[in-house]
Parts: C-alpha cells; sequence; structure tokens
C-alpha cells in the first residue's frame, strides 16, 4: 500500500485501513500475551503478563478515536480529482481529504485550494458547517498572522466559480510553505 502524505488523494481511506488494521493488531497482541500469561502462570489471572496485555489498550485507542473522527468522511472521486486538479489556478496548492478538528467538531474539505490570498474549499458533504469552517481557519490563520480569506463552498459550482476568476498565485514561495506546513499541521 502506497504511504500518503497529510492532505493527499487518498489519504482518508489509506488512514482508515492503517487504523483499523493497527487497533486489530494490538487486540490480538494484547490477548496473546494474556493468553501465554495464562498458560505460563497455571491459569492464573494475577500476573505480570495481564498488566502488560491491558496496555496495548492504549495504542488500540489512538487506533479507534482516528477510525472515529474519520468514520463518516470518505476520499471523493478519482474523476472530481482530476477535474478540480486541472481547474486549480497556476502556482497554487491542491489539498484533498483534509479533515481537521476543532475544539468543537471534526470537519471535512473534499479539497482545498490554496492560492495567492484565497484559499478555496468544497465541503465533503451538504450537511457541513461552511460558517464554522471558514470562521476556525480564518482565525488560526490570523492568529498566525498568516494573510488570507478562507471560502468553505458546499456546491461544486461555487467552488469552481471561485477557482475561474483566480488566475495565478501570487505569494512568495517561502510564504506558501509556511502556509503549506501550517494547514498539514491542523489536518488528521
Amino acid at each position: 500500500m502506497k504511504r500518503t502524505e497529510r492532505c493527499e488523494y487518498g489519504r482518508i481511506n489509506a488512514e482508515k485501513k492503517k487504523n483499523i488494521i493497527g487497533a486489530l493488531s494490538m487486540v490480538a497482541i494484547g490477548v496473546a500475551i494474556f493468553v501465554l500469561g495464562l498458560c505460563l502462570n497455571k491459569f492464573e489471572k494475577t500476573n505480570i503478563f495481564t498488566v502488560v496485555a491491558v496496555l496495548f489498550v492504549l495504542p488500540m485507542a489512538r487506533y479507534l478515536t482516528t477510525v472515529i473522527v474519520l468514520l463518516k468522511y470518505k476520499t471523493p472521486d478519482k474523476a472530481l480529482y482530476e477535474q478540480v486538479k486541472a481547474a486549480a489556478p497556476e502556482g497554487s496548492v491542491l489539498f484533498s481529504d483534509y479533515v481537521f478538528t476543532s475544539g468543537e467538531r471534526a470537519m471535512g474539505m473534499s479539497f482545498f485550494v490554496l492560492t495567492g490570498n484565497e484559499l478555496i474549499g468544497l465541503a465533503m458533504s451538504d450537511k457541513e458547517k461552511t460558517d464554522k469552517m471558514t470562521e476556525y481557519l480564518g482565525a488560526e490563520l490570523k492568529r498566525r498572522q498568516i494573510p488570507g480569506k478562507v471560502t468553505v463552498h458546499k456546491e461544486r459550482d461555487k467552488f469552481f466559480s471561485a477557482l475561474k476568476r483566480i488566475e495565478k498565485a501570487t505569494r512568495t514561495e517561502e510564504e506558501m510553505q509556511e502556509l503549506i506546513e501550517f494547514l498539514r499541521s491542523l489536518a488528521v
């Protein structure tokens, strides 16, 4: 399985698979250690192997937390990804499978295009609260003193119209790199 980076196309589906396998592995290892401890200690549950087996719950919980956050999201269609990639302005950066969390909720965008001073997103579903996404990301950019206007659309038509009116990205390479690193740090 190809390793995907944060904000790359296919990340959500790959992360779900990886974390489910990780959680199941932790359960299997924990059960195996527990059974081994029972066999070595005449079926007495009070032994060090039981303690070690119980400790495998911690990494399993971490894996399951990621699966739960990503459960309602999925990677968008490949054809739509190619269409967005073609429509993105020259010099812009395209994020896909962008899921991030605030203190209140998890939020997801199918695509997030970083252009000059505009960051244009397409919500993963009609149920997403685009106003909360815009507010949260705008506040985070302002707090980091990174200039930019965030707009998130629910409708594909509005998203593509917003992309068409921007001809070329105008940030310097350093500014764009700082923005990319910051936004990737927010992603799940």
